[in-house]
């Protein structure tokens, strides 16, 4: 069982009342907080209970048998996925209460000790592969701007290292992109974040500031990841190796728990940022993974599914080698990982091409293909070429025709709900992912990856007209999407299957239990506008009274 430690702390502190409320559905919950993420409307209550916070470091490839140290856990959000990732975990928790709550948390856990205290005050014998600071090195220096005191922790922290261990570190970007849109500083308040330097009891710094403290600390390795929207709710990890291509405004949801001060959508303004070379220097957040030796992780990058139904919470990470592996961020997403390659057999099996693939270390390897998508090259088509798009288009469909036995009509799981309609061929198993985004194309030939989905007894319409409802928009520029539909049969069916759609996606998607953190996300263009104007009359009063002196 966990073990907490609490010779080393100091005085007990007045308990705020948001965390006696989180130590509550903790203790009441038994790991499940579904009911307070769904009932409770609070950024404190999703941030400590949702599992999205696992996808900061749930694709890390920590070393074997690692020896863990957490500086400051909260409430332990991260400690369970470190757990099972490391031998061990010490965690150095400075709140004698949050550190009482992390271990009844994960009291199940036999690789845990939990301290209570300052790292300056525990006198630890033992050496640590990682060390892991998330949203703590910011408050080292008490907001001050001076890079001394961050450099001493720095260099304090080496007496714990192990020979080729790393320090992880996650903070703001003091000039990320979100503060220029209007977002609040996290430890003044103020809109804008610290634009203007340190406030309040934290202070943020930009990437240049960064590689000068961990350089003049002695680290002389460091390798920055950027994590999007932000460090806290990862949906999108990218590296300097792997930044991101102009439009990315399909790949992650950003929010704001604070919206009041936005005059601006980051995801109108990243094209702009990534076309001029400024994405690494105007992240919202940074990973840092600091060495003494060069012995980075080989991930380049990863695709969070951290929203997605406990099984599917997968990490899809871009490898150095070139490969593409795909890990479970949760216990239950082991057996996601298991029916990814089983629905890659199978497909295989009937004929259809995929990628390399095999399963290795628990995860799913795939051979990363110097190809377009089908996605990719359907945007780059033009007018003129419509008849070789509906060419492509159909072996499309003739591949999903091939990709699975038929079912008897009356086993259709959309038939008692519309017996009227005209469904043709019913398949027993739909590989629901057989879309663009999921097919490689090379001349003639269409190469599947990423088949993880599937529905029982499906329409192949309802597959087809997934492709299509997909691209859209770029079929829409090559020709009417209203033609195509009717070419394959479903233009009568579109509402039907967008209304099957949504639903499916709504529940794996979660979103009955993440409905807050979507909230969040729907952030109202009128009200971004009304700031900007806002803030212009604001300065033109400024330079009025400016001028009557």
């Amino acid at each position: 069982m966990a073990e907490l430690h609490t010779s080393f702390s100091g005085p007990l502190k007045k308990v705020p009342q948001v965390d006696q409320v989180i130590d509550k559905y903790i203790t009441q919950s038994r790991g499940n907080y579904d009911e307070a993420l769904v009932t409770d409307d609070r950024w404190e209550v999703f941030y400590q209970l949702s599992d999205m916070r696992t996808g900061l470091l749930g694709w890390y490839d920590f070393p074997k048998n690692a020896q863990v140290l957490e500086l400051g856990c909260e409430f332990g959000a991260l400690t369970g996925m470190l757990c099972d990732k490391a031998a061990h975990v010490t965690v150095v928790e400075h709140s004698m209460f949050r550190a009482h709550t992390t271990v009844k948390r994960w009291q199940d856990r036999d690789n845990l000790d939990v301290y209570v205290g300052s790292m300056f005050d525990i006198p630890f014998r033992r050496k640590f592969d990682v060390i892991v600071m998330v949203d703590s090195f910011a408050g080292l220096g008490n907001g001050s701007t001076e890079h001394a005191p961050y450099v001493e922790y720095m260099r304090f922290l080496q007496d714990f290292l192990a020979p080729q261990g790393k320090v992880l570190i996650a903070i703001d970007n003091r000039l990320g992109l979100k503060f220029f849109c209007g977002a609040r500083d996290p430890y003044s308040g103020e809109p804008f974040g610290e634009l203007g330097g340190g406030t309040g009891r934290g202070c943020l710094f930009s990437k240049k500031e960064l590689e000068s403290i961990f350089r003049e600390a002695g680290f002389t390795y460091r390798k920055f990841y950027y994590p999007l929207p932000d460090f806290r709710i990862p949906q999108l990890i990218f590296t300097d190796d792997y930044l991101p291509k102009r439009d990315i405004s399909d790949n992650f949801v950003p929010y704001d728990h604070e919206p009041d001060t936005r005059v601006l959508s980051e995801l109108r303004l990243y094209p702009d940022i990534i076309d001029n070379g400024m994405f690494p220097m105007m992240a919202n957040s940074f990973l840092v993974e600091c060495a003494m030796q060069e012995d980075f992780s080989q991930v380049i990058g990863a695709t969070l599914a951290t929203d997605r139904a406990p099984a599917y919470n997968i990490a899809t990470c871009i490898m150095k080698d070139g490969s593409v592996v795909k890990r479970p961020l949760t216990a239950a997403a082991k057996q996601g990982i298991r029916e990814l390659d089983e629905n890659m057999r199978m497909l295989r099996e009937r004929g259809i091409e995929t990628v390399p693939f095999e399963l290795r270390d628990g995860g799913f390897v795939m051979k990363r293909m110097e190809l377009p998508t089908l996605s990719e090259w359907l945007t780059q088509r033009t007018p003129e070429e419509g008849e070789l798009v509906m060419q492509v288009l159909n072996r499309l469909w003739a591949a999903i025709l091939q990709s699975s036995p038929p079912a008897f009509d009356e086993d259709n799981f959309l038939l008692p709900q519309y017996p009227a309609a005209d469904w043709g061929v019913i398949l027993k198993k739909a590989y629901i992912n057989m879309v663009p985004e999921n097919i490689f194309i090379d001349g003639s030939r269409l190469i599947f990856f990423n088949q993880g989905l599937t529905r029982e007894n499906c329409p192949a319409k309802y597959q087809m007209f997934l492709a299509v409802y997909e691209s859209a928009d770029a079929l829409e520029r090559i020709m009417p999407v209203k033609e195509i539909a009717k070419s394959f049969g479903i233009e009568a069916l579109w509402d039907i299957m967008a209304m099957e759609e949504q639903s499916f996606v709504s529940e794996r998607r979660r979103y009955d239990v993440y409905h807050m953190f979507y909230n969040w996300a729907d952030m109202d263009p009128t009200d971004m506008m009304k700031n900007r104007q806002l803030l212009k009359i604001m300065g033109g009063d400024g330079m009025r009274a400016g001028n009557s002196d």
